[in-house]
């Protein structure tokens, strides 16, 4: 039997499912735009696109602000070309793009300098301002749900960024799975009838171009019934004043670094009717903290580039994952997981140790990738920044393993650490290690920063932590201050 809440992929759907042209999509300050504005902007720069010379197969939409992003990406929904959405905006990023996918244009904000550095000039449009429709009733078009309207990558923390596609009928699945999780009672896991996110304003402080931003920010307004800010704010004052400028009722999307970082300064905080979180694990206080401050439940998700969210939690109320409709996990021989079904494009291995509480609810146990095994002794990551973190004087810090090769092309059985820790040396901290860590755990080198090397979404690259082991003054200074 056809489960009536997922479309089949041959269906068409249509671009704005609650088919209302007249709702409003975005709030830039006083200013309300409809989804017939955006409708009517995206058209505008479908028409540009067409006028230039070449096929155009490919957009990379670079759009910061939300409104600019949606009328890029409606406007290659409206062509069946493929937004291209890389986790970070540096040049190499880019150049390989461009390099991997022929028939590709550039869109951008119109004030951004990084696309007069890609050579790549005459392939570039900036996404015109948003304008009034001339016709409010205009009709919806409608999309195939075997569309492919995406390519979106991973952020880099284990490696070279790969390219997931992401087709329009499993996209709309996804937004609608999603308000019907967020809608569930927290106390005793029981549907409700409640539409979790039509009205709700939100605010987010995580880029579109990532899949937790385009799925809870992008796809919530377009797909569930969410008037969207244009604002993306990072740093706390920034978030507080774009939040109390928001109506109520109000969802703050975030992440646990802009989180830890909103709760800590000492301004306002503006009250929400609810709090989104995920790509990284969250710290249970930090929760509690979060829930008291803000005054509202917290919700978590869980998921990747390669599935979209598929589990939420309220970590405060709840230690296990509810998975979403549809979403079913399997064990195969050897411990590895399969997720599939629902909104999942294919069967995906996760990358987390799970343990399966029934047949909708998971706990997990870290990352596969984070167990350590070094001289027959085992940790993992998770285990040892807690200890690094809890340390007196460190304000934050992680470990990792280098990917650098000993003479004879081996990775050394070493692991490094970089640390926030104004006042302490490399040295203090080790020591403080030693007290609680098998000596073989212990960090070689430990490298103390300034700032933790965070992109937009609050997580740290692969690239970055190399970079920071491989720069020559981090070097000498940990030779230097080693203890």
């Amino acid at each position: 039997m056809t489960d009536r809440r997922h479309h089949a992929p041959t269906r068409d759907i249509p671009l704005v499912p609650d088919g209302d042209p007249t709702r409003v999509l975005l709030v830039d300050g006083d200013q309300r735009w409809t989804v017939a504005d955006v409708l009517a902007s995206a058209r505008d720069l479908q028409a540009a696109l067409q006028a230039l010379p070449g096929p155009v197969e490919h957009l990379i939409n670079l759009a910061a602000r939300r409104d600019r992003f949606l009328v890029g990406l409606a406007a290659g929904i409206l062509g069946a070309q493929v937004s291209l959405m890389p986790s970070t905006r540096s040049r190499g990023a880019i150049e390989d793009l461009l390099a991997e996918h022929p028939g590709t244009v550039i869109l951008h904000d119109g004030d951004e300098p990084l696309v007069s550095s890609f050579g790549h000039e005459g392939r570039q449009l900036a996404i015109p301002p948003l304008r009034p429709a001339s016709q409010a009733a205009e009709a919806i078009p409608r999309i195939p749900g075997d569309q492919r309207v995406a390519r979106v990558f991973t952020s880099g923390t284990t490696g070279k960024p790969k390219g997931h596609d992401k087709h329009w009928g499993r996209l709309v699945d996804n937004a609608g799975a999603a308000a019907r999780a967020l809608a569930v009672d927290d106390a005793d896991d029981s549907a409700s009838d409640r539409d979790a996110l039509h009205g709700l304003h939100l605010l987010g402080t995580v880029p579109s171009q990532h899949m937790y931003g385009f799925e809870s920010l992008i796809l919530a307004a377009l797909c569930g019934g969410a008037t969207l800010s244009v604002d993306q704010p990072f740093f706390p004052d920034d978030i507080a004043t774009a939040l109390g400028k928001l109506p109520s009722p109000r969802m703050l999307v975030t992440t646990p670094y802009h989180l830890h970082h909103l709760l800590a300064s000492e301004g306002d905080r503006p009250r929400c009717e609810q709090v989104l979180c995920a790509t990284a694990p969250l710290d249970a206080a930090l929760a509690e903290q979060a829930e008291q401050a803000l005054g509202c439940a917290l919700k978590e998700i869980y998921g990747s580039t390669e599935t979209g969210q598929i589990a939420v939690r309220r970590p405060t109320r709840q230690p296990h994952w509810r998975l979403m409709d549809g979403i079913r996990l399997e064990r195969r021989p050897g411990g590895e997981v399969i997720a599939s079904g629902g909104h999942i494009e294919r069967p995906v291995p996760l990358a987390d140790c799970i343990e399966p509480v029934d047949a909708g609810r998971f706990r997990l146990a870290g990352r596969l990738a984070n167990q350590v095994n070094i001289a027959g002794k085992r940790s993992s990551i998770e285990h040892l920044n807690a200890t690094l973190r809890a340390i007196e004087g460190v304000e934050d810090g992680l470990f990792f393993r280098p990917q650098a090769t000993d003479r004879d092309g081996r990775r050394p059985e070493r692991l490094a650490a970089i640390v926030r820790a104004p006042g302490l040396t490399s040295g203090a901290i080790r020591q403080a290690l030693r007290e609680h860590l098998d000596p073989v755990f212990l960090p070689r080198p430990l490298v103390l920063v300034e700032q933790m090397p965070v992109n937009a979404t609050g997580k740290i690259t692969r690239d970055a932590l190399e970079a920071i082991l491989t720069d020559g003054n981090a070097a000498e200074f940990s030779r230097r201050d080693a203890g």
